[in-house]
């Protein structure tokens, strides 16, 4: 007897997507709530149309919608980070007819290599591969989260999760009253350490063409707040 072949509906898929997306997120503060990933779902496939190579649009934007499932800055301290695999596990059984496990897996590796401090320690320790360099899906998602992290949006996003750990916005290097704090430990500290650095990260020209034009806006906004303090203290 022929068993019947499960046929994808696509458009049901992600609407079943961005409701467990919607969901999850919920939880986050700003800077890591849905609105944040639907940024980065609409940038991750301008980026896949842009590429002169075939992109599997459905996997980017599966990827792009659970890319922050397994953020580990917002579990209990020690807590355990499941798999992918694992946290999508009750999500395929109940969503995934007709979608080939190939792509279910593609899916889920994607999600857990995006991160942007992963791959610096990836690199350092020697274990990128060949996959981390080629594979388009990855990079389109890749690049669509790092350009969410600069420009205006990616201000407004340090800001919220600084507010949300209670980190300074700004310690002046020589500011007697904050003698005590170490100024590297401050939100504008966080351009210099990463934001100001992800341009260099880019996967794709498109990727590159934006960042290009967001970290400028990073380094006016920086070099205004320097600015403004040394008003403050009469220095201009």
């Amino acid at each position: 007897m022929t068993v019947a072949r499960a046929v994808l509906d696509e458009p049901l898929l992600l609407t079943a997507a961005e409701r467990l997306a919607r969901a999850h997120h919920a939880q986050y503060d700003p800077s890591h709530d849905f609105y944040h990933v639907e940024r980065v779902r609409r940038l991750a496939l301008s980026i896949a149309r842009s590429l002169p190579e075939p992109v599997d649009s459905l996997v980017v934007e599966l990827a792009a919608l659970f890319h922050d499932l397994l953020d580990a800055k917002y579990l209990p301290k020690d807590a355990p980070v499941p798999t992918a695999h694992e946290h999508l596990a009750g999500f395929w059984a109940e969503n995934g007819a007709g979608l080939s496990e190939e792509r279910r897996r593609l899916v889920e590796r994607i999600i857990e290599n995006v991160s942007h401090s992963k791959e610096v320690r990836r690199i350092k320790e020697g274990r990128q591969t060949e996959w981390h360099e080629t594979c388009r899906e990855l990079h389109c998602v890749q690049d669509a989260d790092r350009l969410d992290a600069i420009g205006a949006i990616g201000i407004m996003r340090c800001s919220a999760y600084s507010a949300l750990v209670s980190r300074p916005l700004y310690i002046p290097p020589s500011s007697s009253s904050a003698s005590a704090e170490d100024p590297s430990t401050c939100a504008l500290a966080h351009f210099d350490d990463k934001l100001l650095l992800l341009h260099e990260r880019m996967r794709t020209e498109k990727g590159r063409e934006m960042a290009r034009r967001r970290t400028e806006v990073l380094r006016g906004f920086k070099e205004e707040v320097e600015r403004e303090w040394r008003e403050a203290v009469g220095e201009e």
